[in-house]
């Protein structure tokens, strides 16, 4: 059953991050101490870790099944201290290939394009990146303010792509100092566009030419670059918009000693920044209202006054599912101020190519390419980032710019780009993934320590504080480890990939053409889920043949065919010892131990022969001995006896002498305290 594996072969933080980063793998490395693997690891598929650690808005979290248990793992944060701790020393993750020969033009020195160019310079090609800045990072020098990501450490991180021997020539504009074709004239076989999105969208408003109305976009460069910038202490700055650039204007705004109103035509539900940003800036001190449409902005003597503004109410779902805002008639007012920053969404400049390029729009005016090998309709020019999805977070476009190095480095060996969109259409497939259950037991989220927000107050000092080493292995020994151990490395994954079995044909049809098994939890310590199993028999054999009891068999036939108990009893009322065996071998996660700490066990005394095995080889360390314990300390021939936890290991504290019959020697027994169970139970 070859679609049934695939469907969760990946978990889904994996599948949730656009770079499909081995989140279980590295997280297990970190709860080991192993900091400077797990920075490698993390290198092999994400290029900037420290700045995605800083900036990334997380999509694997969303998807975390830790929350079926309590609070998501911190992932992103994971990221960062992985590379934080390992930044200066932490080796380049592959040995570049020999020089291919080819050269790659890159134009834009953003996520995406710097990706692009990280990839292709470790495949052998040479890049040179294009830039219309003094410096390179894009957004993520000029657009996100230093509190969140400080640019000393950013460079550092980025110096690592100049160091595979990539070029960049900054202050050079496209459609201004050079053309497309003027590209290929200095050959290049390929060029790769990351032009970002660098045009503030008008908010089609009457009075938004007058003084005082701020580019959003300038405002965060010239703060960035040392400029004088149009807000100062005491002013009353308005901030328009629900986005990540709204948020960083309204909190560089509060900064610098203003008084700032955030301001968004719908629900806080619908922003686009995340909760945290949005909590931060209230905390941090703007007046966020939300269902306030701007309707005007008011001037005098050519000069910003204030705005007026019109409530709005949730209206009918539009052809997307989402509600649209509808104004409320006779809920005008005013906000009073002399600064509006409107942070409505960005575009891309198309004026930088023109009809004789090749390269055609989008009607969203983003450059038109395939989606999936991101050729566009001119031969050899690639797009990526930004200029081709539209304003997106800086994971996209760093795996935006993966795929794309993926495509033209194909594209370079002479491959058939249909044959590439084919491939990669296949590889971004989203599997389907079935529920779990949460095996671990309640422990929440390890807070990220953050600089105080009364310390925050006209300071651009960075905000988290970053995990020490312990509060990192602890977070990341949260993780349900939610993954199949091969994922990555299955040869079955790999052929229903080859043979195009990525689609779950049960799944397709009506519910009693697919499998849809209840998950087995009526055992104390294994725990089954019969919708994972792919029929290997791996439970089956060492059940039989290694343990004894012989547990496992396969029922049913054809495509109903399953690895059960006889008649799907509960493991209890089979001869199961609950030594774990089988859940070692599952390669899937249809097995799998529940993570408990007892409170107390019991056994028979009259039956134990004080062998001490049990304590080598028991799974859920229910037993243990201390260099003062002793088997014979237990009377043989009472009644059986419930030990408490941790009895074992301070029993010499509890232990009372006892007289026994027909003049055997005095033994100590355990004390009244305990109270007796059924001989066969081993539950709390």
């Amino acid at each position: 059953m070859l679609s049934d594996h695939n469907a969760y072969c990946q978990p889904p933080c994996q599948v949730d991050c656009p770079t499909h980063i081995d989140i279980p793998g590295y997280l297990e490395l970190i709860a080991q101490g192993e900091m400077k693997e797990a920075a490698r690891l993390v290198k092999e598929v994400l290029p900037f870790p420290y700045i995605l650690g800083l900036t990334c808005p997380a999509p694997c979290q969303q998807a975390c099944r830790r929350t079926l248990v309590d609070e998501e793992i911190a992932i992103c944060r994971m990221h960062g201290h992985a590379a934080e701790t390992c930044l200066l020393d932490a080796p380049l993750p592959y040995v570049q290939d020999p020089p291919t020969g080819k050269k790659v033009a890159i134009v834009g020195a953003g996520p995406a394009g710097l990706s692009c160019a990280y990839y292709l310079a470790l495949r052998g090609h040479y890049c040179k990146v294009f830039d219309m800045q003094p410096q390179a990072g894009g957004m993520l020098r000029y657009g996100i303010p230093e509190y969140r990501l400080p640019k000393d450490m950013m460079d550092r991180e980025l110096d690592q792509v100049w160091q595979l021997g990539v070029d960049l020539q900054s202050n050079v504009k496209m459609g201004r100092d050079f053309e497309l074709n003027d590209l290929f004239a200095q050959g290049f076989d390929a060029v790769y566009l990351a032009i970002g999105c660098w045009t503030s969208k008008s908010m089609r408003v009457p009075g938004e030419d007058a003084e005082g109305v701020v580019n959003a976009i300038r405002f965060l460069y010239d703060k960035v670059e040392g400029k004088p910038v149009p807000v100062k202490e005491g002013d009353e700055v308005v901030v328009i918009g629900g986005g990540f650039t709204t948020f960083d204007c309204t909190r560089t705004s509060l900064r610098l000693g203003a008084t700032v109103h955030t301001t968004y035509y719908r629900t806080r539900a619908d922003m686009t920044a995340t909760a945290e940003e949005i909590e931060d800036g209230i905390a941090e001190g703007t007046h966020l209202q939300v269902r306030s449409a701007q309707q005007r902005i008011l001037e005098e003597n050519g000069k910003v006054v204030g705005i007026e503004y019109q409530r709005t109410k949730q209206g009918e779902p539009d052809a997307s599912g989402r509600r649209r805002p509808v104004p409320i008639p006779g809920s005008e007012f005013t906000i009073a101020c002399d600064t509006v920053i409107p942070a409505v969404g960005q575009a891309v400049d198309t004026k930088v190519l023109d009809d004789a390029s090749g390269v055609k729009w989008t009607k969203w005016k983003t450059i038109q390419t395939n989606p999936h090998n991101f050729m566009s309709d001119r031969e050899g020019v690639f797009a990526g980032g930004d200029c081709q999805i539209g304003a997106s977070t800086i994971i996209e476009s760093v795996a935006q710019g993966k795929l794309g190095a993926r495509s033209i480095h194909s594209y370079l060996m002479g491959e058939d780009m249909s044959e590439v969109a084919r491939r990669l259409e296949l590889e971004e497939r989203r599997p389907d993934l079935f529920d779990i259950v949460p095996y671990k037991p309640v422990e929440p989220k390890v807070k990220m320590p953050m600089l105080p927000y009364e310390k925050r107050e006209k300071s651009f000092a960075l905000i988290e504080m970053g995990y020490l080493k312990e509060q990192a292995q602890r977070e990341a020994a949260r993780c349900l480890q939610c993954a199949c151990p091969a994922a990555g490395q299955c040869d079955l994954q790999k052929y229903s990939i080859e043979h195009g079995l990525a689609d779950n044909r049960f799944h397709d049809g009506e519910p009693s053409d697919y499998h849809d098994y209840d998950t087995d939890l009526s055992h104390s310590f294994i725990l089954r889920d019969p919708n994972k199993c792919i029929n290997c028999t791996q439970c089956v054999r060492v059940c039989h043949d290694v343990i004894g009891p012989d547990c496992y068999g396969m029922f049913g036939k054809g495509f109903n065919t399953i690895v059960s108990t006889p008649f799907n009893v509960s493991l209890h009322d089979t001869d199961c010892v609950s030594c774990g065996a089988c859940v070692q071998v599952c390669p899937t996660g249809s097995l799998m131990m529940a993570e408990r700490s007892l409170s107390r066990y019991s056994f028979a005394l009259d039956r134990c022969i004080f062998c001490g095995d049990c304590v080598e080889v028991c799974p859920h360390g229910a037993l243990g001995e201390t260099p003062n314990f002793e088997l014979s300390f237990f009377n043989r021939f009472g009644e059986d006896v419930t030990l408490e936890k941790n009895d074992l290991a301070n029993a010499p504290n509890y232990l009372v002498r006892q007289r026994l019959p027909r003049g055997k020697k005095d033994l100590p027994v355990m004390s009244p305290l305990v109270r007796p169970l059924p001989a066969r139970s081993i539950r709390d």
